[in-house]
This record gives structure tokens, C-alpha cells and sequence, in this order.
């Protein structure tokens, strides 16, 4: 662990003075191609990715300082903010085309958003509000993605955090939103992330159920669509909100004679091709501290089996090519007083692909064309401390119907520890955090997000296998590879 490389907040100089004397508090960080950008606290880093080295130190090339004016922090202070929490913490960072970097802070309870030049980190343009786009409190989930020009985002919009949304905003649309303080369409949401596919926009998450009539609170796993190019309701209903929003509960449980569900979702990753269909793989845990569960949902079982109830004219159509007049109230219905619930999307296959007990698996990223000839699919699962478990998914295990054993369609590979304390931060439950996990396919490496640093870790340590062919070929890693000379070596992706 001490030989992989870290940033810290470091510049190009030549030693820790290049960079601030302030510990970092990472909040997110976007990989774009051979880019990685740091979200900070009161910061943004541009940090390159070339050359790759395994050890060392990673060291930024531009830094972006974005500070609250001490306007917003002094009424952040009045409102009972602590001091620690009234700076512009970095929530949002996404590409917005190929050059602008669209960026948005909480800056000290006042979010607020902004473009900045990708190369660069100059300012383009001025400043938006943040709100319905970005947090209150750095400490609230959110997520966010561009997609026709727009911004869809599930987040709260207000500084006590009771109103949670769904918001559309920019480009060339009206600004929809989903209705306020209404718990059939939200609970107490915990936004995990979000997906485009096809005409629609989905959003994962876990919330409180409404539809258990039990004393104590039930969470659930839930997925929610919304067209994209939705135009809204009438002034007379839904004005302003959408038409097409529609959730269903996510069916995550072991059958059985007694059901084992699995609500907690954790994770997800965008759709990405398994088996020749597209699919998007969970992490999904007990509510009560226990097992936590990969599984697949095929792409096309994001079309759920939705309440017959619903009213008529049905909402579960697909996206108009023309989007409706928002002054055509006729021909707008309004979204069924109770929410379509039955028949939830379940996952393919009908068991868990990757069962686990011994961690709190809290992120997962997925290389579908690991090894030399990009033929096998290798699942990497970071738990809450930076541990990371390796799995190689077996071929077809997301095309079979039929049930199957537990942890029977994949293949454990190895298990490694992320954080250094000695070059990261302390060795505390706080500055262990996994944030985020993303995969650096192009120099076989995993970049893991902690809140003091980012870690840059090697896909396979295969020179573990060194000594023995059969250890090295046995270990069916698909990263690694016998060498004429007589060592297990890192295989590179091309041709042989």
C-alpha cells in the first residue's frame, strides 16, 4: 500500500509547500480522459493522469480557489452553522460539453454553480443559483448528469433538507420539477445515482416506505424515470412539474421460504454492456447490518411492470417525439394518486452474483473488457475503509433465467487494501471513507477518493505469482500472464 501513488493536494513543486497547508476534504472526483478533477473543499484540482506511474506522488497542474464571500458565511453562522461547515464544499462536477466544466458548491448553505474552462480552470461566465442543482449541507447525497443540453438533478432544495427533488433546468426545456412535500412521490430520499437510456433518465435510490403499514420505518430500494424531453403540465395541473415521472420499488432479495430483501442500494453503475445487453449492476445491503449483495438488472428491465390502476390515458408510454404543448391541459393526465408499486423491477440472474458478508460494500466499477483480448468482466467492489474485493464474472451469468447458488456465477480473485495512513491522512473511521471508485482502464490502475486524498492503485498485482506458473495461471486473473522468462506479469490490453 505505501508504494502507490497519492495526491494530497500537492502541486508541481518540489515539496509539500507546493500545495496549502490545509488538509483536503475531498467531496468528488470525475475522470475525463486522461484527466482526473479533484472537488475539494473551497477547490478544484486538475490533476494528470500521463504519465502513470505506480508510485510516487500525483501532483496537480491547475488549482481552482472558490471561496464563500463572507456575506454567505456570516448568515451561515447566524443560522447555527458551525464554522467548519460554512465553506463551499464541491458537490457537482460534470462535463458540460468539450471544453466547460460545469462545477456547483454548497458554498456555506447557499449553493451556487458556475462553468469553468476544462484546460484551464477559468471562470466562463457568471455564477447560477445551486439550488434544486447542488446541496445545502456537503453532508446530503446527490446526484447529477447532462444529457441534450440539460441538467437533471436529484438533490433538496432548501436548507432544512425536507424538500427533496427531481429538477430539470437549462438548455432549451422549461424547468420541471417533482411536487412539493408530497411523500408518495418522496420519503426521505438517499440519491445514488443517475442513468440515461434511451428517451428516459432514471434515478436510483432508497427511501421510506409508505406502502408498509409498520411501526417502525421500512427503507426501500427504488429506481424513478422521467421523459427527457418532458414539456411539463398546465396551468391547471402539474404546471411546472412533470407529466412522466413514474417509481417503482427494486426487487433485491434471496427467495426462499422467508424472503431475504436487500433495500439498502448502495451503488450503481451506468449501463454498460454484459453478455451482448445492457445492463446496470447494484450493490444493495440489509437495512439491518448483515450481508451486502451485487446484482444485475438487464437494460430492459428498467421498463417495469407498472399498476395496472393507473389511470387512463396511461402515463407508462413511451416519450413523445414531439414534446406536448405545456398549454394543452386535455391531454395531460396526472399521475395516479398512489404511485405504481407492484410488479418491481427484479434483478437477472434471480441470485446475487456477489455475495458478501464481511465488509460494508459501499462502491462498485466494472472493466466488461478486462484481460488482453477484452473478453472476460472483472467487478471491483470498495468497501467503507478502501478494502477492495476483485470478482470475474463468469460468461452468460447475466443471461440465464434460471436460479442459481449464491456467489455460483463468479469467481473471487483477490482482496487489497487502498488507504495508507502513513501518506494519506490518519487511520480514522472518518478519513478511511471510500467516496468514489472509478476505473483508469487505459493505465490499468483504480482511482479511490478519501476525503484526505485519492489513491491510484494497480488493476492486479501479479508479480505476487512470480514463483510459480501454476499460482500464476491458477489465480485466472485476467490481468495477469506467464512470461517465457518465468514471472507473472501484468498483461496489457491490445493485440498478441
Amino acid at each position: 500500500v505505501k508504494h502507490y501513488a497519492v495526491f494530497v493536494g500537492h502541486g508541481r513543486g518540489s515539496g509539500p509547500e507546493a500545495g496549502g497547508t490545509e488538509r483536503l476534504n475531498i467531496q468528488r472526483i470525475l475522470k475525463v480522459n486522461r484527466t482526473l478533477f479533484v472537488g475539494d473543499r473551497d477547490s478544484v484540482y486538475r490533476v494528470s493522469l500521463e504519465p502513470a506511474a505506480a508510485a510516487g506522488e500525483m501532483r496537480y497542474h491547475r488549482k481552482l480557489t472558490w471561496q464563500s464571500n463572507q456575506h454567505d458565511i456570516s448568515i451561515c453562522r447566524m443560522k447555527g452553522k458551525h464554522e467548519a461547515e460554512c465553506r463551499n464544499f464541491i458537490k457537482v462536477m460534470l462535463v458540460r460539453n468539450e471544453s466547460l466544466l460545469f462545477v456547483c458548491g454548497t458554498n456555506a448553505f447557499n449553493p451556487v454553480c458556475a462553468n469553468y474552462s476544462m484546460d484551464t480552470l477559468e471562470p466562463i461566465g457568471d455564477n447560477i443559483s445551486g439550488m434544486a442543482r447542488c446541496p445545502y449541507d456537503p453532508k446530503h447525497a446527490n446526484v447529477a448528469l447532462f444529457t441534450g443540453g440539460m441538467l437533471f438533478t436529484a438533490t433538496v432544495t432548501d436548507f432544512l433538507a425536507i424538500d427533496a427533488v427531481i429538477y430539470r433546468s437549462l438548455g432549451d426545456s422549461p424547468t420541471l420539477r417533482t411536487v412539493k412535500h408530497d411523500s408518495k412521490w418522496f420519503k426521505e430520499p438517499y440519491f445514488v445515482h443517475a442513468v440515461e437510456w434511451r428517451s428516459h433518465v432514471y434515478f436510483f435510490f432508497r427511501e421510506i416506505a409508505m406502502e408498509f403499514n409498520y411501526l417502525e420505518k421500512v427503507v426501500v430500494a427504488r429506481v424513478a424515470r422521467v421523459c427527457k424531453n418532458d414539456a411539463g403540465g398546465s396551468p391547471r395541473v402539474l404546471e411546472k412539474q412533470w407529466t412522466s415521472f413514474l417509481k417503482a420499488r427494486l426487487n433485491c432479495s434471496v427467495p426462499g421460504d422467508s424472503h431475504f430483501y436487500f433495500n439498502v442500494i448502495q451503488a450503481v453503475t451506468d449501463i454498460l454492456e454484459l453478455d451482448g445487453r445492457p445492463v446496470v449492476l447494484a450493490l444493495a445491503s440489509q437495512q439491518d447490518p448483515g450481508w451486502d449483495l451485487g446484482w444485475v438488472w438487464l437494460g430492459s428491465g428498467l421498463v417495469p411492470v407498472w399498476d395496472p390502476r393507473s389511470p387512463s390515458p396511461s402515463p407508462v408510454t413511451p416519450c413523445s417525439v414531439q414534446p406536448r404543448s405545456a398549454h394543452a391541459p386535455a391531454g395531460v393526465p396526472a399521475p395516479p394518486a398512489r404511485f405504481p408499486l407492484r410488479g418491481p423491477p427484479s434483478p437477472r440472474p434471480r441470485r446475487p452474483l456477489l455475495p458478501h458478508r464481511r465488509y460494508q460494500l459501499r462502491k462498485i466499477v466494472v472493466d466488461n473488457a478486462a484481460g488482453p483480448w477484452g473478453n472476460h468482466t472483472v467487478v471491483f467492489l470498495g468497501s467503507s475503509t478502501g478494502t477492495v474485493l476483485k470478482f470475474l464474472i463468469k460468461p452468460n451469468a447475466s443471461a440465464s433465467p434460471a436460479p442459481a447458488a449464491p456467489g455460483s456465477q463468479s469467481v473471487f480473485l483477490e482482496e487489497f487494501e487502498t488507504y495508507h495512513p502513513g501518506r494519506c491522512g490518519r487511520d480514522t473511521e472518518d478519513e478511511r471513507r471510500l467516496l468514489g471508485l472509478e476505473l483508469d482502464k487505459a493505465a490499468g490502475s483504480l482511482l479511490l477518493a478519501f476525503p484526505p486524498c485519492v489513491a491510484r492503485v494497480p488493476v492486479a498485482r501479479c508479480q505476487q505469482h512470480s514463483g510459480c506458473m501454476k499460482n500464476c495461471l491458477g489465480s485466472r486473473d485476467p490481468y495477469c500472464g506467464w512470461t517465457p522468462e518465468g514471472s507473472c506479469v501484468f498483461l496489457e490490453p491490445g493485440p498478441r
